[in-house]
């Protein structure tokens, strides 16, 4: 049991350091990833085609950090779906339609992670971690916790910000160069 808790931040961190290498899976893991048709869309592109991702999709342009995603690294957005950013109502239009675009960006980056990460890389992560949860930084300086909850045969994997925001990781992915976004319940940061 003692190794076992002392193997799990090192496992963490192979994950963490996998993922920061820039390079992009051959494929993808996962059957309901939706990925680029052609070699020149970026992920913001192809979120502006997803459904229900039009909100995230427009805060990658707007705060510029859609340039992120037409280089070499590459990165994972949680990509909160539309109906997240409306249940906030006010305080979700105040940080998306602002003119000074600080907190949006901020917003954003609390989002992202490094590397291309599939919802199934992450579970395996858990699972390696022998903990029930594992946690990563994200770009905004923050650090993600997540966790299987559910049953064995429907696991759902639910990730928390440093602030308590909690959001599930959704079906379909999408993914385009050497970046995927995995949707998500909610947004993860309070408002």
């Amino acid at each position: 049991m003692r190794k076992a808790l002392l193997a799990a931040p090192f496992l963490a961190a192979a994950l963490m350091l996998a993922a920061c290498s820039g390079e992009t899976p051959a494929t993808s893991s996962s059957s309901d990833t939706t990925e680029a048709t052609t070699a020149n869309e970026t992920l913001p592109e192809m979120l502006d085609d997803a459904d229900g991702l039009q909100t995230m999709a427009e805060a990658l342009k707007t705060t510029g950090l859609e340039r992120l995603f037409a280089g070499k690294g590459s990165y994972t957005l949680l990509a909160p779906e539309d109906d997240a950013f409306d249940a906030l109502g006010d305080k979700a239009k105040a940080v998306t339609q602002a003119q000074d675009h600080a907190a949006l960006t901020a917003l954003v980056r609390s989002h992202m992670l490094a590397g291309y990460r599939t919802p199934e890389d992450i579970a395996a992560a858990i699972a390696a971690a022998g903990t029930g949860t594992v946690s990563l930084p994200t770009l905004g300086g923050g650090t993600l916790t997540f966790r299987k909850t559910g049953t064995p045969s429907a696991d759902t994997i639910t990730v928390t910000a440093d602030d308590g925001a909690q959001a599930t990781l959704l079906d379909q992915p999408v993914a385009a160069g050497s970046s995927i976004a995995i949707p998500v319940s909610g947004v993860l940061r309070k408002l």
